[in-house]
Formats: C-alpha cells, structure tokens, sequence
C-alpha cells in the first residue's frame, strides 16, 4: 500500500502584504517617471509642430515653381481658417497667390492648397521679425519680407533646448535648429 500525505497541498498566491508591498513599489516607480514623460510629450509636440511647419513651407515652395506663380504661407485669422492673419499658433494656410498680396482670395485662379490646424495650445509659435504671410515666387525664392524670417517654436513649462527655431534663408530653404526654453 501506499502512503498517502494526508497534509493539504499550500494554496498559492499572494498575501495582503506582498501586494501592498508590490503596490508601494511601483507608485514610486511611476511618481519617478511621470516628470520625464511630461518631458517627453512637450518636446514631440515641439518637434511635431516643427515638422509641419517645415513641410508647409517646402510644399509651398515646390507648388510655387510647379504652378510658375506665387505661393503664400500665411497665418490664420481665427479658427475658421477663411482669412489670413496674425495668429500662427491656431495654424496656417497655403494658397496661390497671383498678386503677392497679403489676402486669400479663394477662386479658381488663386486656390486655397492646405489648410493646417494646431490643435495642441499648450505651444507657441513666435515669428520674427513679426510677419502674417510668407511667399514664395515662381522661381522659389522668397519675397522680399519672407527672406530670414524666424519662427520660434515653444512649449509652455519646456525646459532646456527643447524649443526649435525654424528660419527661412535667402534663397527660400527653410531649416531647424534647436533654442533654449525660457
């Protein structure tokens, strides 16, 4: 015959303590990492706003030497995106501009090519010297008050160089560099 154990089999799994152990544990795990990756959102939302800017403005310039005429970036009035305006940090509008003028007109001859919203207003674009429109002509090259014109990109509570500038240099290539936050 065999001998059976007569001692119950242990039940696993885990004890309060283990758990609240286990717990404690990893609330310092995410209290410790939670900062870096607020870090890490800012400065995507830095680079993604780069980004677009930066297509936006090759865009308009590779459809101004396509199209043989004049091709505005301006920014929009307001959250219609109907007219330019002041406000780069709502978004922006590509549109053909025959006349080199600072308006949209919308028709079959002047178009309106993209519209490009920002939605995150946690970030804030800063143009200098202060423009509303960009423009670039049949050749590529920038008009006049385009030429050298800086935009600074920021994100509010971002921290070290997180911040991007993108400039426009005289012959119409627009280029990224990183700035310091405040």
């Amino acid at each position: 015959m065999r001998y059976v154990n007569s001692m119950k089999r242990s039940k696993h799994g885990f004890t309060l303590i283990e758990l609240m152990v286990t717990i404690s544990i990893l609330a310092i795990v995410m209290l410790l990492a939670i900062p870096d990756f607020t870090s890490t959102i800012k400065r995507n939302t830095i680079s993604n706003m780069s980004n677009d800017l930066i297509t936006s403005l090759n865009y308009a310039r590779s459809e101004a030497i396509k199209r043989g005429v004049s091709v505005s970036v301006c920014a929009t009035q307001d959250a219609n995106y109907g007219a330019c305006g002041s406000s780069w940090n709502l978004g922006w509008l590509i549109f053909v501009n025959p006349t080199g003028g600072s308006t949209l007109t919308n028709t079959a001859t002047a178009p309106l090519l993209k519209i490009q919203k920002i939605t995150d207003q946690n970030a804030t674009i800063a143009v200098a010297p202060n423009v509303g429109i960009t423009t670039y002509n049949s050749s590529g090259f920038p008009a006049t008050a385009t030429a050298n014109v800086n935009f600074t990109i920021k994100s509010t509570g971002c921290t070290g160089d997180a911040g991007r500038i993108i400039s426009i240099s005289a012959t119409g290539r627009p280029s990224s560099a990183s700035t310091n936050c405040p």
